[in-house]
């Protein structure tokens, strides 16, 4: 990881992490972030949101930003063309039914609150001492649930990927049960301190991103990658310039070349863009 910025490039594709990066604790993105991304657009270049949620709740920022773009969505497990291009999948590397099915028994069996998310939809039992689970996740991500009296008419499906809402400390926990049982055939993540979320184990941003980067015809020397969490460390790894903001995780600074001074807070991915293209 360098202490300086790497020299200006003519980068031609960012991709940017939503929650703790290019979105502040206020849940915003600011002025100055958004004319950034603006006038990299303008001059041709490719702004590619990717982050753990759905689809439908990445679209939204890029009405807020005014531009079209691909998406990286349920952590890398799924990539999607821009509107203007039709959204058709880039990639799909959804979860083996085997391990769905037992996450569906073990959440049942446990009482957990389990996200199961399945063509592009979110669904999830309808149990009332669950509930405040479901309207936490529904809060931070704005994803909109069908609940259903249970959910054995997916057993045999292949989800795009599972989650479980807890207790920040249950869910560390949970994470080094499934760590254990699963680590080398799935990928299991600690996201936001209320999620763990279960892959297939070739699923990540940074393979989505290459997939992106492969369609569109663009050098990876010439891509660059915002993050703060443990789930945009291979992002950031594949990128030509990983960059970390400052409140980012030990981990993604690690996997990063730069660590931004700035915070999310503070319009890091405005300054970085300036440093990084030459602005």
């Amino acid at each position: 990881m360098l202490s300086t910025a790497p020299p200006a490039r003519p980068y031609r594709l960012v991709a940017l992490d939503l929650d703790g990066t290019l979105l502040n604790d206020d849940g915003a993105i600011s002025p100055e972030d958004a004319a950034a991304l603006v006038r990299f657009s303008r001059s041709g270049g490719l702004v590619v949101l990717a982050s753990g949620r759905m689809t439908d709740n990445i679209r939204p920022w890029y009405d807020a930003l005014g531009l079209d773009g691909p998406t990286i969505a349920y952590n890398g497990a799924l990539a999607r063309q821009a509107c203007r291009e039709g959204g058709g999948i880039i990639l799909h590397t959804p979860l083996p039914a085997q391990y769905g099915d037992a996450l569906l028994d073990y959440t049942q069996e446990e009482g957990l609150q389990l996200n199961y998310y399945y063509d592009e939809q979110l669904y999830s039992r309808e149990e009332e001492r669950l509930r405040a689970y479901a309207d936490l996740y529904a809060r931070q991500t704005g994803a909109v649930f069908r609940f259903l009296p249970d959910l054995e008419r997916f057993r045999g499906c292949e989800p795009t990927k599972l989650l479980i809402v807890t207790e920040p400390g249950h869910r560390d926990e949970l994470y080094q049960v499934w760590r254990a049982r699963w680590g080398a055939e799935v990928t299991v993540m600690r996201t936001n301190p209320e999620y763990l979320e279960f892959f297939h184990r070739e699923a990540s941003k940074g393979r989505a991103l290459k997939a992106l980067a492969g369609h569109y015809g663009l050098e990876q020397s010439l891509t660059l990658a915002f993050g703060d969490n443990y789930n945009d460390v291979s992002m950031m790894e594949w990128a030509g310039c990983g960059v970390a903001v400052t409140n980012a995780k030990e981990e993604a600074k690690v996997a990063a070349d730069w660590t931004s001074p700035r915070t999310n807070n503070e319009s890091a991915v405005a300054e970085a863009l300036a440093r990084l293209l030459g602005w």
